[in-house]
């Protein structure tokens, strides 16, 4: 599967070491490629040996090295660390000297294209994604379960997402999203009729030694059958960032949350048949250890979470794909009324049709969705 993977997206994998981590994070922020890759090599020894096998595969597909497809996947949880009464860059210097990585032939890319050229900052699903609902029973139409993410600005552009089936050996067939390169996932649904979609939530309380939250969330995916199996393996893993994840069950139909942290998680019940969250904690105890983090900007969240959740009651009862596309359309600024442009529109959202195994690619163009792909019909 990583070979695979590697093989048919090896140009797009390039550009993401290019652009994102060697033009964006070492070049353009000042993070040290030195310390980046130290922590890699230090989760490295938290992941499986399956997982492992998989990044070699991409890494040998893609014609570059394990360590860079590592980073890929690994970035994002050093740079959600909090270094108390550091700039991030003033630690990072204090460990090794400023050097520029070598732009060797393992990541030269041939015919990207002025889109990759004028993107330099790194763009993950995980940075952009700004609110997550779920929605089921009383709250929708048929008493289905929508379960959506919103994405705030910079939006994704459609050639950024990777969207892949597997269908293991061993365990539950799923459908996950992320970026080429991923091997681990934030939103995803598996055959089952189990869905997730995670959140960012920066804590105090985190650590370097651990699972990634993407990697356990592919574990939920591949091994989970319902809700109560999938709390259980994300609240046992060692943990390392914060994180509020929805989980989704189609088939009672039911969704809860799980806000954790690295030593800390707490459960909510959803209520009026609806859950809602953005980027802060609602647990006490969680919130205490997020609200010491110098330069947290609790108050935007919370018109994020305010904004979502008056949007939802007011179609209480009436939710389908068409108000939840609308919704998100709305909340992105572009309305119902948003007319096609020219070349591709930005992602806006995404949304799982998790009872129709139905996952939706929420755009910018007038109508229902820009894509769909179904697990069941994937082949």
């Amino acid at each position: 599967m990583g070979f695979q993977h590697g093989v048919l997206l090896g140009d797009e994998i390039k550009v993401r070491i290019r652009d994102h981590l060697l033009t964006g994070l070492v070049g353009e922020m000042g993070v040290s490629h030195f310390l980046l890759l130290r922590h890699a090599r230090e989760t490295d020894a938290w992941l499986s040996v399956e997982y492992r096998e998989e990044i070699a595969g991409i890494a040998d597909g893609a014609g570059v090295s394990y360590s860079q497809v590592l980073l890929l996947n690994t970035y994002s949880d050093l740079l959600a660390q909090p270094w108390p009464d550091h700039h991030i860059q003033d630690l990072i210097l204090s460990l090794s000297s400023r050097f520029a990585p070598h732009y060797g032939p393992a990541i030269r890319v041939h015919g990207t294209g002025p889109a990759s050229q004028e993107r330099t900052a790194p763009a993950t699903l995980r940075g952009a994604a700004s609110g997550a609902f779920a929605v089921f029973g009383a709250a929708t139409r048929d008493g289905s379960l929508l379960q959506a993410v919103d994405l705030a600005s910079p939006t994704l552009s459609p050639e950024e997402l990777l969207i892949v089936v597997y269908r293991p050996e061993e365990g539950n067939s799923f459908l996950a999203v992320g970026e080429p390169g991923s091997v681990g996932f934030d939103v995803g649904m598996n055959e089952e009729e189990l869905s997730v979609t995670a959140l960012p939530s920066r804590s105090q309380d985190a650590s370097l030694d651990g699972v990634p939250l993407r990697f356990l969330l592919r574990d939920v995916l591949q091994q989970a059958g319902d809700i109560p199996s999938a709390l259980r393996i994300i609240a046992s893993a060692d943990r390392t960032t914060g994180y509020n994840v929805l989980v989704g069950d189609g088939q009672r139909p039911d969704a809860q949350v799980i806000e954790c942290s690295t030593h800390l998680h707490a459960v909510f019940e959803a209520q009026g048949d609806l859950v809602v969250r953005t980027n802060h904690f609602l647990d006490s105890a969680l919130r205490q250890a997020q609200r010491t983090l110098s330069g947290w900007e609790e108050e935007d969240s919370w018109e994020r979470l305010d904004s979502l959740q008056r949007a939802l009651e007011s179609d209480h009862g009436r939710l389908d794909y068409s108000k939840v596309i609308g919704i998100i359309r709305q909340l992105s600024g572009t309305g119902d009324d948003s007319q096609s442009i020219e070349g591709d529109s930005p992602v806006l959202g995404l949304l799982l049709g998790v009872s129709d195994l139905e996952l939706r690619i929420v755009s910018g163009f007038e109508g229902e969705s820009g894509f769909v792909i179904r697990l069941n019909e994937s082949r």
